[in-house]
């Protein structure tokens, strides 16, 4: 809903995003809550019912952004109904989420009157079975999507979801020597999918925190993913799994790649480790190698492009996270629905007054007038990015 350029492509961008949006509510349980898999027959109207908790993260961030840049009341009822059906049945008791529910109540019989009715129908009939793995990739898609949520909403509790989610995910599957684990065991892994959500979900801790432990988080898995996942005789991408001698032959997968190079590409530019900008151009380099270019058309690999010949826009709100104006300036940048930006906070330099919080916006080399009232911040975000934007 950012849109795609100026005039008439930015509203065509918008158009098309705010229809699938408004067509996808269709797939959601308006009973239970959540979003059945996916609809057959070329409709949005005739759903298979089972629920994985990776559709239930990727619709979560996508109306969580929706509201972020809307504010329509729609986006933020789909957020709520999501949550609602993470608390009812995808939650352990430990604050990690479950992996998904089936589509019958009955394995092999189709639950189209079972779902029709309403909770007492449902509850007297049974639930559907829920699977309890708990799987460290989805998890990681959840806790970021919980941090897109609590951004875009400035509800600290779903934050607060999202790292007791991490430190379960921290204690239980981290892997001697970095990286992580995709369930209790991995017979076939470890796999980069894993590791890299992880990845993205601690540098979205971090964005919203501040707290230098999940930088760390982010830093070691990326770590990791260099020692683990690199061929060595290849200088372009990363492998879904590890070369093992003897074993299955280890093959790369693109939309991992395209994945991967945007999240090292920004955690180069939160901790300043040029080694993170390097493996982002080593996956850009096999998502653009010839053979895997021409494949399915995928908005991803504009985006990394983008992403790593560009700089972020860079956001950092200047005073003590105490002060209440801060933190109102805070929540507002972090709300602001730029796809590509960092969050930061630093205390007053010498000299400057303490208690004149206020917000730096930063883009393309420029810097704009500090932004001191929090309703003026995306305002002033959108100026300074117009203003960068002139030759």
């Amino acid at each position: 809903l950012e849109g795609a350029g100026a005039g008439a492509q930015a509203t065509a961008a918008a158009h098309r995003a705010r229809a699938s949006l408004d067509a996808a509510r269709a797939l959601f349980d308006p009973v239970w809550g959540g979003v059945y898999q996916y609809s057959t027959g070329g409709v949005w109207c005739e759903p298979h019912f089972e629920k994985l908790l990776a559709f239930q993260a990727d619709y979560l961030r996508s109306y969580a952004l929706a509201y972020a840049s809307s504010a329509r009341g729609d986006d933020l009822h789909a957020c709520t109904q999501l949550v609602a059906y993470l608390d009812d049945f995808l939650t352990s008791p430990d604050g990690a989420f479950y992996t998904s529910q089936d589509a019958d109540l009955v394995a092999g019989e189709h639950a189209g009157e079972y779902f029709a009715g309403d909770d007492a129908h449902r509850r007297a009939a049974g639930i559907p079975r829920i699977d309890h793995q708990v799987y460290t990739r989805d998890n990681g898609a959840m806790i970021e999507a919980l941090c897109a949520a609590a951004a875009a909403t400035g509800d600290h509790r779903l934050l607060a979801r999202a790292e007791r989610a991490a430190r379960w995910i921290i204690a239980h599957r981290a892997l001697p020597g970095g990286g992580f684990s995709h369930g209790e065991s991995d017979e076939a892994g470890p796999y980069l999918g894993d590791t890299l959500m992880m990845a993205r979900a601690a540098l979205a801790l971090y964005a919203l925190s501040g707290e230098p432990s999940w930088q760390a988080t982010a830093r070691s898995a990326l770590d990791a993913i260099a020692l683990r996942f690199a061929p060595v005789a290849c200088a372009a991408g990363y492998l879904t799994t590890p070369v093992i001698p003897g074993g299955l032959a280890a093959t790369a997968s693109r939309d991992e790649n395209i994945l991967l190079a945007r999240t090292a590409n920004l955690a180069g530019h939160y901790t300043g480790v040029a080694a993170y900008h390097a493996m982002a151009e080593r996956a850009l380099r096999y998502v653009l190698a010839p053979g895997v270019a021409e494949r399915r058309p995928t908005a991803g690999v504009l985006l990394a492009a983008d992403e790593i010949v560009g700089e972020p826009l860079a956001l950092t709100v200047v005073g003590a996270r105490d002060d209440a104006r801060a933190a109102a300036l805070f929540a507002a940048a972090a709300a602001h629905p730029c796809r590509y930006k960092t969050l930061a906070w630093r205390p007053a330099a010498a000299g400057e007054p303490a208690a004149a919080a206020a917000l730096l916006v930063c883009w393309r080399g420029r810097c704009a007038a500090p932004v001191g009232d929090p309703a003026q911040v995306r305002g002033g975000i959108d100026r300074a990015r117009a203003r960068a934007d002139r030759p």
